[in-house]
């Protein structure tokens, strides 16, 4: 099989270099996204005060894992809910 070679460099089109600007930016956009909702997860985890409730974060975990997930949802509902 023959390999064909190209007597120029091969650039990207004109349309095509805005792609890799694209791409940076939703980078940029889910790591934020990931570390609030670590962050969240976080405060989810170390939310129990009292000593007696410190031998329950395994409990907490599953409770941390999704607030850290749907950190958005939970930051609007944890206002309303503690009305």
């Amino acid at each position: 099989m023959a390999v064909q070679e190209h007597p120029r460099r091969l650039a990207p089109r004109a349309g095509m270099q805005t792609g890799g600007m694209k791409r940076r930016i939703w980078l940029i956009v889910l790591v934020l996204y990931a570390a609030a909702g670590i962050a969240d997860g976080a405060y989810h985890l170390m939310a129990p005060k009292y000593a007696a409730d410190r031998s329950k974060v395994i409990v907490a975990l599953p409770v941390a894992f999704s607030a850290g997930l749907f950190w958005p949802i939970d930051i609007v509902a944890r206002p309303l809910l503690m009305r």
